[in-house]
């Protein structure tokens, strides 16, 4: 059975657009939030909400918005949400693991930690957005992680892409403020731009993740622009305000405010195929909402048994990683899947 709280959010995501925030400001009000449902291995097993497969290749794609709503709708107002961040300027990280680099932002010149450039053939690049609600760099990115909680991406340049790691606006040394995921969306773009300006980097194989709000940011940049050749969000929810009191924002900010950050609310106009991976123990709870929501866009909806929120990460991004390499052909071509992923993780 579904939890309350998904039903009360489907039922509002699917009605007016007045009615939805104010019901999901009503939720976070009360605290209603998706908290992670801890199982066990057999009941995580035997419980798993159905996911979505693959599409066939054969399989009509979904219908490409001649614009994106949420473009346009974030381009229809000044956000007044400007928060305060760690203004630490980002450390220099160690030379052969990452080179620190300047790119040009919507406000001006951001920092990122970026794979070092070499010659040879062109490869493909993943633009990395980690969880928190700081969204700056540090030297965590290049320390040694357990297993269990690696929250470094570190599979992916381990696998031999370019990995990116920008920090975002009001981050580090970045000009503005935190937006608490409004304008941080452009910034994403901007180091995508980034990357496909390298002479090492195939500028058709730019790829975008994220981890927890980092995310759910990911989401939002695909219900935005089709920039990315795949998305992969890791243990997302469908709105911010389900962050409760540990999130960045308030429930009575203005109703264009609280749409323009819903990633449920526009997740069925994404185009790019998308991939939401969860845990069974991690936020689980939003899975079911994710693929009511996602209508015919190419979501892959998937629960990882025996996983949670933070243990899904590195066996799921090796695998992941491994699809990317292989996936070099005019077609997006990646095979993750529930089944993948469980063989993934066993290991």
């Amino acid at each position: 059975m579904r939890p309350r709280s998904v039903t009360l959010l489907l039922r509002m995501m699917r009605e007016t657009r007045k009615t939805w925030v104010l019901g999901i400001a009503g939720l976070a009000s009360v605290g209603c939030r998706q908290p992670p449902v801890v199982q066990s291995p057999q009941a995580a097993e035997e419980d798993s909400p159905s996911v979505s497969e693959p599409r066939d290749a054969d399989e009509e794609p979904a219908s490409q918005p001649t614009a994106f709503t949420l473009a346009t709708l974030r381009a229809s107002f000044e956000t007044v949400v400007k928060m305060d961040s760690d203004r630490e300027p980002a450390p220099d990280p160690p030379p052969e693991t990452f080179s620190k680099v300047s790119f040009a932002g919507p406000l001006g010149q951001y920092v990122a930690y970026v794979t070092p450039e070499r010659s040879g053939k062109r490869r493909p690049a993943i633009v990395w957005i980690p969880g928190g609600f700081d969204w700056g760099i540090g030297s965590w990115l290049w320390e040694a992680a357990p297993r269990t909680n690696d929250q470094t991406a570190a599979a992916f340049r381990d696998a031999g892409l370019v990995l990116m790691l920008p920090a975002l606006r009001g981050a580090n040394e970045n000009p503005g403020h935190a937006e608490c995921f409004g304008g941080e969306v452009d910034d994403i773009v901007a180091a995508a731009d980034y990357l496909a300006s390298r002479s090492d980097v195939d500028p058709e194989r730019i790829y975008l993740g994220g981890h927890s709000t980092g995310g759910t940011m990911a989401l939002l940049v695909a219900e935005t622009t089709a920039r990315f050749r795949a998305v992969f969000s890791f243990g997302p929810l469908t709105h911010p305000l389900l962050y409760g009191e540990a999130g960045c924002l308030d429930a009575k900010l203005p109703a264009e405010e609280l749409e323009a950050r819903s990633p449920g609310r526009f997740l069925s106009e994404i185009v790019t195929p998308t991939f939401i991976v969860e845990g069974s123990g991690g936020n689980s709870d939003a899975l079911p909402l994710f693929e009511d929501l996602k209508g015919e866009a190419p979501i892959t909806v998937i629960e990882v048994p025996r996983s949670d929120h933070f243990s899904v990460l590195a066996p799921a991004s090796e695998y992941i990683a491994r699809e990317i390499l292989r996936d070099d052909g005019d077609e997006v071509d990646l095979i993750i899947d529930r089944a993948s992923l469980v063989a993934a993780t066993a290991h």
